[in-house]
């Protein structure tokens, strides 16, 4: 007989290896990705996801406590074949897919949720009338020989609807340090509701609902501004199919460029650097948010590096495709994956993009108050709107996309500055109480908000008039 060397895999090294490199706001997300799943899979190849109640009448509820997590749907539950054949493997048998726009690609995300959490889990289901429950012990995982979970048969009045729970007791140590108090646990709840509103706003907008502790999470709804009319404010645009992948591009100001007040003394007034950037969207799923670095083409290939001068621009790239695998996003599904030749190609439209708005703004530098008569007069629409509208509508917005290789493209013509004397910035410090003064001086109203800028003009402007009457 042949001696052999043993190359079987450990347990240990699959809840290690599957559990470190995740975040756990990013595993738990990973439990919503499911329930999000089970809706596409209720809703099957007729379903269509652009339609905007496409989540309506689904949800999930998140409740943590110090000792325990749990989430639950109503999104259809887990078909009794599928738990016993592949839902609990770690891995998927088959890359093939199932057809659908679904997120859900290797097969880990479920068991590496649970094992990040704790080490005692019971997963309750109810597909088809069938309920049963799928048990996962402590003492699985000590277990070398033996990979099966058991099954317990529930009465199907046990489970009022079909859907799924995910119930994770004796919780990790490090999971326990984090929820161990009141105080840590409520900041902890904030994290995670900031994590799923940036990464759940869309389909929270088409419908689905989700808790956490009995408390609804509202949407981040994103705008941008459009002008009417054929020249004005208005989004760049591209549309493009790539074999199975839709991809549906749009950037633009989503508020006014700041003023010189804003970026000398750093306030944003409502609009912070956070807000401004890319976000990645596949299937649905955002899976980057607000990036402002070379990833999504700034600083890069002529494009500027970000800079709070641009702290007004907003883009959104979505990737839609019935074959998950060819989504170009990492196997987190927290970043994007930079060899993908979709995303490569779809990068150097970003940054047409960029450029677009980055140029607008630099024109327009030094002539503030100028600028602000063409984006007060544009209106905030939800971006959603603008891609989904018919010709009708976006061309009442003076929206007009042409057909080139394959591709809808919309470049706006944006406004310029009337070129009839070249212009520079002048920029400099002066004490606070000295200007202060000033301002009493020319408005002698201290009610009068202080804008220091407008002082340093009346300055040169004065004595830019005395000069002049020097000369003549």
């Amino acid at each position: 007989m042949a001696v052999t060397a043993n190359g079987m895999p450990t347990k240990e090294f699959f809840i290690n290896m599957l559990t470190r490199d995740i975040a756990l706001n990013d595993a738990i997300l990973d439990l919503l990705d499911n329930c999000l799943d089970g809706v596409v899979r209720q809703k099957g190849v007729d379903g269509k996801k652009e339609d905007k109640n496409y989540y309506k009448g689904y949800s999930a509820s998140i409740t943590i406590s110090k000792d325990s997590f749990c989430i639950q749907d109503n999104c259809g539950g887990i078909p009794r074949d599928v738990a016993e054949k592949n839902a609990f493997r770690m891995g998927r048998t088959s890359t093939t897919g199932d057809g659908l726009p679904t997120v859900g690609i290797y097969g880990i995300g479920m068991k590496r949720a649970i094992f990040k959490l704790g080490k005692v889990a019971r997963v309750r289901t109810k597909n088809a009338g069938k309920a049963y429950c799928v048990k996962i012990e402590k003492e699985w995982a000590e277990d070398a020989d033996h990979w099966e979970f058991p099954i317990d048969e529930l009465d199907e009045k046990d489970i009022p609807f079909e859907g799924t729970s995910v119930e994770v007791t004796e919780l990790n140590s490090i999971i326990q340090n984090q929820w161990n108090t009141e105080e840590k646990l409520k900041y902890f709840v904030e994290t995670l509701t900031t994590a799923i509103k940036t990464s759940y706003s869309l389909i929270i907008q088409k419908g689905f609902e989700i808790r956490i502790n009995d408390k609804i999470i509202q949407a981040n709804p994103v705008e941008l501004l459009v002008s009417t009319g054929e020249k004005g404010i208005k989004p760049y645009i591209f549309e493009k199919t790539y074999g199975s992948v839709s991809v549906s591009l749009i950037v633009g100001f989503y508020a006014p460029t700041p003023s010189e007040e804003e970026l000398d003394d750093g306030t944003e007034g409502r609009r912070r650097s956070e807000d401004a950037g890319w976000t990645i969207v596949c299937n649905d799923r955002v899976v980057l948010y607000n990036d402002k670095t070379h990833l999504t083409g700034w600083g890069e290939a002529g494009v500027p590096s970000y800079h709070t001068q641009f702290i007004g621009i907003k883009g959104i790239v979505t990737f839609e495709s019935t074959n998950p695998e060819e989504l170009p996003m990492t196997t987190t599904k927290r970043g994007v994956d930079l060899s993908s030749s979709i995303y490569a190609d779809v990068k150097n439209k970003m940054r047409d993009g960029l450029k677009t708005f980055t140029q607008y703004t630099n024109v327009w530098k030094g002539r503030i108050s100028e600028e602000r008569t063409h984006s007060k007069e544009a209106q905030s629409i939800p971006y959603t709107k603008i891609l989904e509208a018919d010709d009708a509508f976006r061309e009442s917005y003076g929206i007009k996309a042409k057909k080139y290789a394959g591709a809808i493209v919309f470049k706006p013509e944006l406004p310029k500055p009337k070129q009839d004397k070249p212009y520079v910035i002048i920029r400099y410090s002066k004490p606070r109480e000295d200007v202060i003064t000033l301002h009493e001086f020319f408005y002698k109203d201290n009610s009068l908000p202080l804008n220091p800028s407008e002082i340093g003009a009346k300055c040169f402007d004065i004595l830019l008039e005395q000069s002049k009457e020097q000369k003549g």
